[in-house]
C-alpha cells in the first residue's frame, strides 16, 4: 500500500457535490471532449463554432437527416442526463440471505433506478436482457414527463398525492401513441448503454407493434454497427388470427453489443431433435453422420469428376445417368480426397453390389454458431412460462411470463461467462433470475442478477404489487433448488426507490431561520444508519452487494464497507464528545490497516453526531496524522 502524509481536509456535503445525487452525465461527457478537444473550450463552456473547425466535414448541418425522430425526443434526452437525488433504502425483512447474497431486487421506477446505478456499475454488466411494454394498447407506460423524478414515482406508486396521475394504457387512438411509448424507452436504453461491459450485450424482446421502432432506436443508441441480429422466437403454436389477418405465432429478440468488436457469443449444441437425431453414428464417443459424396449440380465440372480407388482395388467415378450429358460430380476435390481419405467409407449397395462412397460429418465439440430461428419446442412457448409460474405459486398471478427454457438458451448464448452480471430493468415475474438461478445450478456458475420492477399494483389480495410477485417466486425457485448438490447463491437483497436519506438546505425557501432549525438534525426522519450507509456506498460508486461490518469504538458504532473503501460514523446527535476521538479515530485507522484497501479511503461523519466543533476538529486532526490517504466528509 503506498505510504505518504496526505493533509486531510475534512468537507461538508453541500447541495450539487457527487454525493447528494447520481452520476453527472453531462459532466461526465464535457469531461470526455475536453480532453479531445481542449481547445474548444472556453472559460468552461464549449465554443461550438471551434468544434465544427475542428470536426470539419463530420458536421452535418442540414435540417434533413436519416434517423428516428418524434416530437418530444430532445425531452426525453434532457431527463436521461438530469441526476438523481433519490436512494436506495435496504430491506433485509424482504430479502434472503441478505448477508452472503450478490444478488439484487429493487423495487423502483426503473428510470431513477438506472441513473442510481451508474456509478457502481458502469461498464460491468455482461447482458441486459428485457422484456419492455410492448404498447398494445393495454400495457403501462411510464409517464415520464415530469420534473421531479422521484416525486413522480411517489405519485406512481401512491406513497403521495398525484397531481395527474399516471397512464393505465397508451390506446392507439392517442395522438402520441409512438411517441409516448419513444419517450418512456429512450432514457432508459441510454442510461443503459452505460452499464454495459465492452463485451456486453443488450437483448430485448418485443413484437410487430414497436419492432420497427426499437430498431431505429437501439440504432442510435448503441449504434447500427454494433447490430449483432435478430432472434425469430415460436412463441405460441397454433392458435387464433390475432390480427384478423395472420394468426401471429413469433416475437422479436433484437441484439446488440456495446463494442462489436469484443462481443464473442458463446457456441450452442444442436437443440434441434431433427439434427440431433441426424448423428446417428459414433467413434470413440463422438458422434457423425454420412453424406454421399456425389451428388448432383447444374454446374457440372470435369475437375470434380475423377476415378476414386474402393477398398477391393476397383476404381469407380461420379455414377451418371446419362454418360453424354454428364450432372454428378464429386462434393470434394482429387486433393481433399487425397488428403482426408480416413473421412471416407465405402460401402456396398445391398441390391446392386455397387460401391457407393460417403463422408463423415462430425459432431462439433464446442458447438454451433447460435441460430436466429427459435422454433424448436426446446426455446418455450408462451404457454411453458404461464404454467411454471402457475406451478410454483399456484395460480395464474402474472400474464405471459417469459418461459425459463427460452430464457436460459439466451443466457447460454449471452451470458456463458460463469461470473456474469445480468440486469432485467423490466423484471416482471422475476423469469430472468429464475433462469439465471437454474443456469448456475446446472454449470456451477457464480452469475448475478438485478432486477428492477416497479411496484404497479395487481388489484389481487394475495400480491398486491408485482414486485410481491417476484420476490414470491425467487424464493419458490429457492426451495426447489436448495436440494440441489451443487447449491449456489439462491437469496437476494431487496431495496427500494425513495427519496434521499440527507435532508438538503433548500435555496429557494426564504425562511431560513426555520429551515436551519429543521438541519439540526439532518436525517430523514424514520431512516435508519443503514438506510444512510447504502446512500454513502451508490454515491461512492460501490457495489450493493458490498459486506457491512460493524465495530464498536468508545460506545459508537463505526461502518465499514467495500473492503474498506468506505467508513461511516452515523450515531445520534451530540453522543461523539472530545473524550471519545480518541478511541474512534484509533479504531478506525486500526480497522483499515488491517482491510488494506488499494485505493483511498473515505470517512463519512455525521455533523450533528458530534457534541461541540472541538469534538470534530480533533477526530479530524487524529487521522489527519496517519500516514495513509483519507479523505473525510461530513453529513
Amino acid at each position: 500500500m503506498k505510504q505518504g502524509t496526505i493533509r486531510v481536509t475534512m468537507h461538508t456535503v453541500e447541495p450539487g457535490d457527487s454525493e447528494t445525487h447520481s452520476k453527472d452525465l453531462v459532466a461526465e461527457n464535457l469531461e470526455q471532449l475536453q480532453k479531445i478537444f481542449p481547445s474548444a473550450f472556453a472559460e468552461g463552456k464549449v465554443d461550438f463554432d471551434v468544434l465544427r473547425e475542428l470536426l470539419g466535414d463530420a458536421i452535418d448541418d442540414g435540417d434533413e437527416k436519416f434517423g428516428l425522430t418524434w416530437f418530444g425526443k430532445r425531452n426525453a434526452r434532457r431527463i436521461a442526463l438530469k441526476p438523481s437525488t433519490a436512494t436506495l433504502l435496504p430491506r433485509p425483512e424482504e430479502s434472503v440471505d441478505w448477508d452472503t447474497t450478490r444478488n439484487v431486487m429493487i423495487e423502483g421506477d426503473n428510470l431513477e433506478v438506472l441513473k442510481l446505478l451508474q456509478k457502481s456499475y458502469a461498464n460491468k454488466v455482461k447482458l441486459i436482457y428485457i422484456d419492455p411494454p410492448y404498447n398494445t394498447g393495454k400495457d403501462f407506460i411510464y409517464p415520464d414527463s415530469f420534473q421531479d423524478s422521484i416525486r413522480n414515482y411517489l405519485e406512481l406508486t401512491g406513497q403521495t398525492d398525484s397531481g395527474g396521475g399516471r397512464l393505465s394504457s397508451n390506446a392507439e387512438t392517442s395522438g402520441r401513441y409512438h411517441s409516448a411509448w419513444l419517450d418512456m424507452m429512450y432514457p432508459r436504453l441510454a442510461l443503459a448503454r452505460n452499464l454495459l461491459a465492452d463485451e456486453g450485450l443488450i437483448i430485448a424482446s418485443i413484437d410487430d407493434h414497436e419492432v420497427h421502432n426499437l430498431r431505429a432506436l437501439l440504432d442510435e443508441i448503441f449504434g447500427s454497427e454494433n447490430f449483432i441480429g435478430t432472434f425469430i422466437w415460436k412463441r405460441k403454436a397454433g392458435g387464433g388470427d390475432d390480427s384478423g389477418h395472420i394468426a401471429v405465432e413469433h416475437e422479436y429478440l433484437l441484439c446488440y453489443g456495446r463494442r462489436i468488436e469484443s462481443v464473442k457469443l458463446a457456441r450452442i449444441k444442436h437443440e434441434s431433435p431433427a439434427m440431433t437425431a441426424k448423428y446417428n453414428r459414433s467413434e470413440n464417443g463422438r458422434r457423425y453422420y454420412l453424406e454421399r459424396l456425389d451428388k448432383t449440380s447444374l454446374t457440372y465440372s470435369s475437375a470434380l469428376d475423377f476415378e476414386i480407388e474402393c477398398p477391393d482395388g476397383t476404381w469407380i467415378s461420379p455414377p451418371q445417368n446419362d454418360p453424354d450429358n454428364p450432372t454428378t460430380i464429386w462434393r470434394w476435390s482429387k486433393s481433399k480426397v487425397a488428403e482426408s481419405r480416413g473421412e471416407l467409407e465405402f460401402q456396398r449397395d445391398k441390391k446392386t453390389g455397387e460401391w457407393r462412397i460417403y463422408t463423415r460429418t462430425w459432431e462439433s465439440l464446442d458447438g454451433v454458431t447460435a441460430r436466429s430461428l427459435l422454433v424448436d419446442a426446446e426455446h418455450g412457448r408462451n404457454r411453458d412460462g404461464t404454467q411454471e409460474l402457475i406451478s410454483l405459486l399456484g395460480g395464474r398471478v402474472f400474464t405471459n411470463p417469459k418461459p425459463v427454457k427460452m430464457l436460459k438458451h439466451i443466457l447460454r448464448i449471452a451470458a456463458s461467462d460463469l461470473d456474469s452480471i445480468v440486469l432485467d430493468f423490466f423484471a416482471g415475474s422475476g423469469s430472468v433470475a429464475h433462469a439465471l438461478m437454474e443456469m448456475n445450478d446446472e454449470d456451477g456458475g457464480r452469475r448475478r442478477f438485478i432486477l428492477v420492477q416497479l411496484p404497479e399494483s395487481t388489484g389481487r389480495s394475495d400480491y398486491t404489487t408485482i414486485p410481491e410477485i417476484t420476490r414470491a417466486r425467487l424464493c419458490k425457485v429457492r426451495e426447489k433448488l436448495s436440494q440441489s448438490l451443487s447449491v449456489g447463491d439462491l437469496g437476494y437483497r431487496s431495496f427500494a426507490l425513495s427519496e434521499g436519506n440527507i435532508v438538503r438546505w433548500d435555496t429557494s425557501r426564504p425562511d431560513f431561520e426555520q429551515q436551519a432549525f429543521e438541519h439540526i438534525e439532518n436525517v430523514r426522519e424514520g431512516r435508519s444508519d443503514q438506510d444512510v450507509l447504502f446512500e454513502l456506498l451508490l454515491s461512492q460508486g460501490l457495489d450493493l452487494a458490498s459486506t457491512v461490518d460493524t465495530r464498536v469504538f468508545a460506545g459508537v458504532h463505526v461502518f465499514a464497507t467495500g473492503g474498506g473503501l468506505l467508513f461511516a460514523c452515523l450515531p445520534p446527535s451530540d453522543s461523539i464528545t472530545k473524550g471519545k476521538t480518541e478511541e474512534i479515530a484509533q479504531g478506525i485507522i486500526a480497522w483499515r490497516d488491517e482491510l488494506e484497501p488499494e485505493a483511498d479511503v473515505t470517512v463519512f461523519l455525521k455533523d450533528a453526531a458530534f457534541a461541540d466543533d472541538v469534538a470534530k476538529a480533533n477526530l479530524v486532526a487524529i487521522l489527519e496524522q496517519h500516514e495513509s490517504p483519507f479523505v473525510v466528509k461530513s453529513l
